[in-house]
Formats: structure tokens, C-alpha cells, sequence
């Protein structure tokens, strides 16, 4: 089943392409939204009214890319929008906290737990890349240093408390008149355009079948007097030019014949026999 809505929203959307259309569904964040990995571990929370381009989906999920991260979403803990030309993340520079000057690095952990393993040493004085929030009793950040992914506490960084530029969504541009007269369209979400497409697939397939089999009945070879000919009143075989090409007879073409009737025995027979 996953396989046949990302086929179709392959080929409604053109996913994998380098160009996308206007309309390409987006989710919008609005309350607490986890991204979670393929596993379906939580990664970081989604920035509330974000709108965040889908890549694909299944039954379940949405599989988006977030600050350069992919992963998936529930479905049923957004709602979708039409139109998006650009949809920026939050990606920020961040660097560690002067109060730990006196170290020469911090870690960065596998999950948003002192206790947990830690993935890489970051030096005091580099920078690391904010992707995302990881809410708890203590705020953890999830980041970026050089290749590798982790957790560091946002009080460990010169950003303690969330900051970066809110989110304004483009407005979406005027219709032209012909396509939208009285203003009042309203762009379809992703599942509305599959399941129209999964419509159309199912009634063009019966259709197609029924012209295949009337074109093949059409083709079928029919019973015609110019094929097996006429017999002249006296009984005599008349022959049609079809016949008398196929067997050379000679040309009865003056000669005064009645045509056939067709009977029951799904033959021709003469009109007076």
C-alpha cells in the first residue's frame, strides 16, 4: 500500500524532480509536532505554523525534511496546505555558553539525557547548527556539529531560551479569473488529490477494457454477399469479384441473380429454395 500512494504521488507531484510546482502539499505545524526517525523515534519538536514540504507519504505518515533532517511526521497531527514557494527551517549558529569557558569541549549526547552515550566532543570556541527543540524538564537542543547529530542542553549555549525569526507564510498569489472566478477555491490537500487520481485510475481502467473488446468485436470478419456471392435464378453458382479473385472463375457480372437470404442455419440459401 505504501508503494502505491508514493507512485501516485510520484506522479501527481514529481517527486525527486529539481522543480517543484506552486502547489506542492506542505504541512502546516500547529501545537506540539514531533519529527520522528524511521524508527519512529522522536527527534526534535516542529516550530508551531511552520510549513514543511512533504516528500512523500503512506497510510500513517508524512516523510518530510526539516533543516536539512528527513524524517516523518503523524498525520493526524497536522493539517495540510496547498501553496508554499519556500519554506525556510530555523537553522541557526549557535556556540557554547562563556560559563563553560573553563572546559576545553562539551559533549554532544545521543538523547536529551546527561546519562546517555555521548556521539562527539565539540571545542569550546566552534560553532554548532540548531535544527530543533527537544522539550523536558530541561530544554535540550538537537544539532549539528560538522557530520554528526546530537542533543546539548540549551542552557550549555549562547541561545538558553528559544530564538529565531518567526515564521510569516507567503501569501498565496491571485488565481487567474478563469480558473477561480469567484475567489472562493481553496487549494486540496495531498489525500484529496491521490484519492481523486485513485477515481480516475478506476474508472479509465473499465473504460479502456470496454473499447479494446468493441474495437476487437469490430474486427471480427462479417458474413457479406459480395464475399460468398449470389446464384443466379437458375440455380446456377454466381460468383462475387471477392469469390471469382480468389478462385478464377469467369466473370458472371452480366448475368440476372437474386441475392441470398440468410436463415436459420446461420448460411445463405437461395430466396426460392
Amino acid at each position: 500500500m505504501k508503494a502505491l500512494f508514493a507512485a501516485i504521488f510520484i506522479m501527481i507531484f514529481g517527486i525527486g524532480g529539481t522543480a517543484y510546482a506552486d502547489g506542492t502539499p506542505h504541512i502546516k505545524v500547529e501545537g506540539e509536532v514531533w519529527m520522528a526517525d524511521d524508527q519512529g523515534v522522536r527527534l526534535f519538536t516542529l516550530p508551531e505554523s511552520y510549513y514543511i514540504r512533504i516528500n512523500n507519504l503512506d497510510e500513517s505518515f508524512y516523510y518530510i525534511t526539516f533543516n536539512g533532517v528527513s524524517g516523518k511526521v503523524d498525520k493526524n497531527s497536522v493539517v495540510t496546505v496547498g501553496y508554499h514557494t519556500e519554506a525556510p527551517g530555523t537553522q541557526k549558529d549557535l556556540t557554547i555558553s562563556d560559563e563553560f569557558g573553563e572546559f576545553s569541549a562539551i559533549n554532544l549526547k545521543s538523547s536529551p539525557d546527561v546519562a546517555s552515550e555521548s556521539v562527539c566532543e565539540v571545542p569550546i570556541d566552534a560553532t554548532i547548527v540548531f535544527i530543533g527543540e527537544y522539550p523536558k524538564e530541561k530544554l535540550w537542543y538537537y544539532v549539528r556539529y560538522g557530520e554528526t547529530y546530537g542533543y546539548v542542553r540549551a542552557d550549555r549555549t549562547d541561545m538558553p531560551t528559544p530564538d529565531y525569526p518567526a515564521f510569516v507564510p507567503e501569501p498565496e498569489p491571485d488565481l487567474p479569473a478563469s480558473a477561480d472566478p469567484d475567489g472562493s477555491a481553496e487549494p486540496e490537500d495531498a489525500e484529496d488529490t491521490v484519492l481523486k487520481i485513485v477515481v480516475i485510475a478506476g474508472l479509465a481502467i473499465p473504460a479502456l477494457a470496454l473499447i479494446i473488446f468493441l474495437f476487437r468485436r469490430g474486427g471480427k470478419r462479417r458474413y457479406r454477399y459480395e464475399d460468398y456471392g449470389y446464384r443466379r435464378g437458375d440455380g446456377e453458382r454466381y460468383y462475387s469479384e471477392n469469390e471469382r479473385a480468389r478462385i478464377g472463375e469467369r466473370d458472371y457480372r452480366n448475368e440476372v441473380y437474386r441475392p441470398f437470404d440468410r436463415d436459420d442455419s446461420e448460411r445463405y440459401t437461395n430466396s426460392d429454395d
